[in-house]
């Protein structure tokens, strides 16, 4: 009986082990990014001035050396929290304003007033109805890190707070699956798109709706996955297609609100 036992407690702690080392394995993956940024080139989306639309799909190439940060990329330090708005106006910080945007439903709040308890999100990531705020998470589309790395490194600490609690659009921040964010993590399309195929390209377009916006770079290896999911997934061209009034109303917005993290009637907070 003794023997049996030890062999049990043996056969269980390698089984356990196992299952610890690939757990291990799967948030490795998770957090590794598939990108390095050393390149020789790299793209933006064309602006087309003069026009009246813009296609996404048409990219500027430029053949010289893709530039990188001098300082490592430190989310808390170069793009500060979510801001929480002091004035009386409300007392949700951008997390919380992105959840009442998003919601189909009503809101109901944590006895405090200042934090959403429940609601109904239609996700997209996953095309699932959740109502329970604890297990949303709020993505920026174009993950920071990608943001610092494709040209956020040149601008300021205030432009940097402004990107990571923009609203300007219903796009740029996403009430999104806490798993499937996890999942994607800091990736470009090369290495993470939604499992809800009926996303797939919408999910492109605002991809590249943010990097021109915010005149943020594309890599070679992010372009070439782009273009593969767009043709594998039909994607409509015209859909890509957007009004040149459209960005300029977004970089309005942005000028507007350029000093919005040094205002006196907010506070800044974790992520």
């Amino acid at each position: 009986m003794k023997k049996f036992l030890l062999a049990f407690l043996t056969l269980t702690t390698f089984v356990n082990l196992n299952v610890l080392a690939a757990d291990s394995r799967s948030l490795v993956n998770i957090f590794k990014s598939d990108e390095d940024f050393i390149y020789n080139e790299f793209y933006k989306v064309k602006e087309a001035q003069g026009e009246q639309s813009i296609n996404l799909l048409a990219l500027d190439h430029y053949n010289e050396k893709f530039p990188l940060p001098p300082v490592p990329y430190n989310r808390d330090e170069q793009f500060g929290g979510w801001l929480r708005d002091t004035s009386g106006t409300t007392c949700l910080n951008t997390r919380g304003l992105v959840l009442v945007r998003d919601s189909i439903g009503n809101i109901t709040y944590t006895s405090s007033g200042c934090t959403v308890d429940k609601g109904e999100w239609d996700e997209p990531y996953t095309g699932r109805l959740h109502k329970l705020a604890k297990d949303i998470q709020i993505d920026h589309l174009v993950a920071l890190k990608n943001a610092y790395m494709t040209g956020a490194h040149e601008w300021n600490n205030q432009k940097r707070c402004l990107y990571a609690n923009y609203m300007g659009n219903k796009f740029h921040l996403l009430s999104t699956n806490g798993k499937e964010n996890l999942k994607k993590s800091d990736h470009t399309p090369s290495g993470y798109v939604p499992p809800n195929k009926a996303y797939t390209c919408q999910f492109i377009k605002q991809w590249l709706n943010v990097k021109l916006i915010w005149s943020l770079r594309l890599t070679p290896k992010e372009v070439s996955a782009i273009n593969k999911i767009v043709t594998e997934s039909q994607c409509d061209p015209q859909g890509f297609v957007i009004l040149a009034q459209d960005l300029k109303e977004q970089r309005e917005y942005m000028a507007d609100n350029a000093n919005l993290c040094s205002s006196a009637d907010v506070t800044i907070e974790k992520f």
